[in-house]
């Protein structure tokens, strides 16, 4: 179903997203070691809000609307926007 590829994705993207604002994007900051798994942990409870907003208006716009692109595109705005304020705030500030 398209909920749970949507879903699917969803993590996998995370896992991805992580290692790449890892090396990249944070690479100032970079996690290694235990801190990398704990920043992987606190990520995916970060970026779970913002997954249960994409796959709900993912799933909302492709029953509405029916197709699964624009749905996996509107989905995807709505938890990025979330995920890049609050992973940022929480997972890459040194406390």
């Amino acid at each position: 179903t398209f909920t749970v590829s949507q879903a699917t994705a969803v993590i996998q993207y995370m896992t991805f997203n992580l290692h790449r604002n890892n090396i990249l994007t944070c690479r100032d900051r970079q996690l290694k070691g235990w801190r990398w798994v704990r920043g992987l942990l606190t990520f995916y409870l970060v970026c779970s809000v913002g997954a249960g907003g994409n796959v709900g208006i993912g799933s909302l716009v492709y029953r509405e609307i029916g197709g699964w692109a624009i749905a996996g595109i509107a989905g995807a705005i709505v938890g990025s926007v979330w995920n890049y304020v609050a992973s940022g705030w929480l997972t890459w500030t040194r406390r």
